[in-house]
């Protein structure tokens, strides 16, 4: 004879069983990025969220990465061309570009455009690379089963970096 259980005990054990799945596919999820004609990394956690580019308003006596200011949902952000930061070139603009807004408990209110997201990337079936060739916003390096380079952003480093926080000229 099956086991009866309420409607109730059994939405909860579903719900529980979800969110254990989900935990252990995303743990080690990154968002995949390119920056300027280099592939990077992001950590789900350390953004809120990916969107298509807002009109911005450019701010006078800025530096060049610094494309201006928009409102999203009515707060105001600071859009970095991050492959211009990066000194890879300026962010081609196109149809591909996002921004990927910066998680609020780095309390920054910054918005980084990429130039193209490429999905989520399981970092585990990455080889980690040795190599030390990287800014000081690059945890580390893996590598791909296909053989690409794939460099891991660290947004506290990015976002506490003193260039980064010294827009103006």
């Amino acid at each position: 004879m099956s086991k009866r259980v309420s409607l109730k005990q059994f939405q909860q054990d579903l719900s529980d069983r979800l969110q254990i799945a989900t935990s252990q596919s995303t743990a080690n999820s990154r968002l995949a990025v390119r920056v300027g004609s280099q592939n990077w990394l992001v950590d789900l956690a350390e953004i809120s969220e990916v969107i298509t580019p807002p009109p911005f308003a450019t701010v006078p006596l800025t530096q060049e990465w610094f494309l201006g200011v928009t409102n999203i949902r009515g707060k105001l952000f600071s859009v970095v061309d991050l492959p211009s930061f990066s000194k890879l070139g300026n962010a081609q603009r196109n149809l591909e570009n996002r921004l990927l807004i910066v998680h609020p408990r780095f309390a920054t209110n910054a918005a980084l455009l990429i130039d193209q997201a490429l999905g989520l990337r399981n970092i585990d079936k990455m080889q980690l690379e040795t190599s030390g060739d990287h800014t000081s916003w690059c945890t580390s390096t893996h590598r791909d089963s296909d053989g690409h380079i794939w460099y891991n952003l660290n947004m506290t480093a990015l976002v506490t970096n003193p260039e980064f926080l010294t827009v103006g000229i």
